[in-house]
């Protein structure tokens, strides 16, 4: 079994891929506070030809193989040393999980095919959930800046539950290092079981793989649906207990307990209120900690894991109690809804606007964690009035011996109002400033007071993008 397992892995190395990838690769703070500092860097990855319904040049990697990159490349073992240009269709932009489709270039499989010593040997995902600890897998992939696939043997050895906002890994002894990146976990079968995706940094033997099931899902909702997201449950919960459960005329303390729910997510659609109790998904009891009751599954299963791989826009039956009896609800599940302040990890998403020496922004979870960083005070008072849901624009940074520095501005400044008008969002900002005023008074949050003239700024002001400034 073993000698067969060794020559199905190498003929599977055909379809594993090395990505070069150009672009942003840092997260430092200097650069998310001031956005100019960028510089471009390269790095590699690994990558493998899918079997799909959708295209015959789709490429699966991960997410931050491919994220704030420039350019892409790949190479294959099929030809010599040509390279092939690719393009990012779609990435989860959390890493959660830690997916990212490629396709290549108009042209490019036409000419890979032409110079191929060999047909395309796609790979196909594991189309069943019985996986369990100890099922034997090979690992390929391009570490290290090899120019040649490697393989390395291991066993899922443990699965990682998800939530909301994490997706379920599975575990492996199998040895991943950087490069390893993106390609292929597949089983004695030949299957895919899964993505290379990372390491524990403190552990021997600990690496994580993607699971094969989101890849499957994620392909469905971008050809589908157009949309890289993943199912949303539309609100949080509490779990059970016995007290609850008396005092809600249970006979048990399964189900969890619906905290709050997000206007036009899964649980509004479904007609839930807070209060109610859910205890059963799609006819699978589950208990006080949304996990799944049932003999079927190969680990501790929750309710948010199941979530995430159904697809956008299909029915889901809830089974639930409210008003001291049990009652059966329908919703349509639907992707989730971000928040005005959201994670910005792609640095094209991360607008700014220049003005008197001040940088603004809109407050995202990378600018908090950059003031957390380096000025912890301005850190907690960004937090005494933040709210999710409303869009606040920042000054990130201030240019010395500007206008705006000379009259005392600060990073961490909250805009409000411009010449006594509140301030919606970048874009709202550069219409208001290109309107034709000789001054402009601009207020902070804080209480800081600004008056700008026209004629100490440039000539128009406009929304840009760090990516302009990349070296």
């Amino acid at each position: 079994m073993n000698t067969k397992f060794i020559e199905l892995a190498r003929s599977k190395m055909g379809a594993v891929v090395q990505i070069y990838a150009e672009g942003y690769a840092g997260e430092e703070v200097k650069s998310i506070l001031n956005p100019r500092l960028g510089d471009l860097k390269d790095w590699s990855g690994s990558g493998f030809f899918i079997q799909n319904d959708y295209a015959q040049d789709i490429i699966i990697t991960n997410a931050h193989v491919a994220k704030n990159a420039k350019s892409l490349e790949i190479m294959t073992m099929l030809t010599s040393e040509e390279t092939f240009q690719v393009e990012l269709i779609g990435l989860v932009k959390n890493n959660e999980p830690d997916i990212a489709i490629l396709k290549l270039k108009k042209g490019e499989l036409k000419r890979l095919k032409s110079i191929a010593k060999k047909e395309i040997p796609y790979l196909s995902l594991k189309n069943d959930m019985n996986i369990t600890r100890g099922t034997s897998i090979k690992a390929i992939g391009y570490p290290m800046g090899m120019t040649e696939p490697n393989i390395t043997a291991g066993e899922i050895t443990n699965f990682i539950s998800g939530d909301r906002m994490s997706a379920e890994k599975f575990v492996t002894d199998a040895a991943i290092n950087p490069g390893n990146s993106g390609g292929p976990a597949i089983d004695e079968e030949g299957f895919v079981v899964g993505i290379n995706t990372s390491i524990y940094q403190d552990a021997d033997n600990i690496g994580f793989i993607t699971p094969f099931m989101f890849i499957e899902i994620i392909l469905k909702n971008i050809f589908e649906n157009d949309s890289v997201c993943f199912s949303d449950i539309g609100g949080s919960f509490q779990k059970n207990s016995q007290d609850i459960a008396n005092a809600l005329g249970m006979p048990s303390n399964t189900g969890i307990i619906v905290s709050s729910i997000e206007k036009e997510g899964f649980l509004a659609s479904a007609k839930l209120k807070t209060e109610d109790v859910i205890i059963s998904f799609n006819n699978t009891p589950i208990d006080r900690h949304g996990i799944f009751i049932t003999d079927e599954h190969y680990h501790r299963r929750n309710i948010f894991d199941a979530f995430k791989l159904i697809p956008i826009g299909q029915k889901i039956s809830l089974d639930i109690w409210r008003d001291k009896k049990r009652m059966s609800l329908t919703g349509v599940s639907s992707a989730y809804r971000p928040k005005k302040i959201t994670a910005k990890p792609i640095i094209k998403e991360r607008d700014f606007v220049d003005m008197w020496g001040l940088t603004v922004q809109a407050l995202s979870y990378e600018i908090l964690e950059s003031f957390n960083a380096t000025n912890v005070y301005t850190f907690y008072q960004i937090l005494k009035n933040f709210d999710e849901n409303k869009e606040r624009l920042i000054v990130t940074h201030v240019e010395k011996e500007s206008p705006a520095y000379q009259q005392e501005w600060s990073i961490g400044e909250v805009l409000t109002s411009i010449n006594n008008f509140p301030i919606r969002d970048l874009q709202h900002l550069t219409e208001i400033l290109n309107e034709q005023q000789d001054l402009y008074k601009i207020k902070s949050e804080e209480g800081t007071l600004g008056f700008f003239k026209r004629n100490n700024r440039q000539k128009e002001i406009k929304i840009v993008n760090p990516t302009m400034f990349l070296k």
